[in-house]
């Protein structure tokens, strides 16, 4: 059987799957996880377009992934006109690389987007409480925020008037990649699947 050592453990192909997922759910559930702050890409009239987000839910059996958005953003015009999103997480300290991609869903006016609202903090909930959309000029640095809140949070019932503007956005998993970094040598595997189950891995020379 093929395994990989890392830090004395070995790994075979089905165990850095597996590995893959847990890190992904560790990074949606803690705030000062490597993975909580990956780097999504999709496709505009511009080209490829990339930006930060924060890893709000990982679904392990199904193979999805999701970040939270305003719906008045580019990004979700975007992503409804060319669906296919992908992700990059680094973790420095372990070395490892894994990027994704998949297929992409809105959601806004749905049990899933409410579902997700009702789990949001007020301190989340506030950044959709301004009544100027992202991306238009403003003639002075902003933040956006209505003023009463730009040192102070919401209460969860003030902070209902920004429901309108929340969305969430699921990509569907379809392939992962693996990257090690080792002075001795890098190691590298991807994975495919369909319908959020695995049909494939293979190692990958680096």
């Amino acid at each position: 059987m093929h395994e990989v050592i890392i830090n004395g453990i070995n790994y075979t192909l089905a165990d850095i799957e597996k590995d893959c997922w847990v890190r992904l759910l560790n990074g949606s559930l803690r705030a000062k996880d490597a993975l909580h702050n990956p780097t999504i890409a999709n496709v505009n009239s511009h080209g490829v377009n990339m930006r930060t987000v924060v890893l709000r839910q990982v679904n392990t059996a199904t193979k999805q992934l999701a970040f939270h958005t305003d719906i008045r953003s580019g990004k979700c015009a975007e992503i409804v006109s060319n669906p296919m999103v992908s992700w990059h997480f680094y973790d420095a300290a372990g070395r490892v690389q894994i990027r994704a991609a998949g297929t992409a869903s809105l959601h806004t006016n749905d049990a899933i987007a409410d579902a997700a609202w009702a789990k949001s903090t007020a301190n989340s909930r506030k950044i959709y409480m301004g009544e100027i959309a992202p991306s238009l000029i403003s003639p002075t640095p902003t933040s956006g925020l209505p003023a009463a809140f730009e040192s102070t949070d919401p209460t969860l019932e003030e902070s209902e008037v920004g429901r309108k503007n929340f969305a969430i956005i699921i990509t569907k998993i379809h392939w992962l990649e693996w990257l090690w970094l080792n002075s001795s040598g890098h190691r590298r595997a991807s994975f495919n699947y369909e319908n959020g189950g695995l049909v494939g891995g293979n190692w990958l020379v680096p």
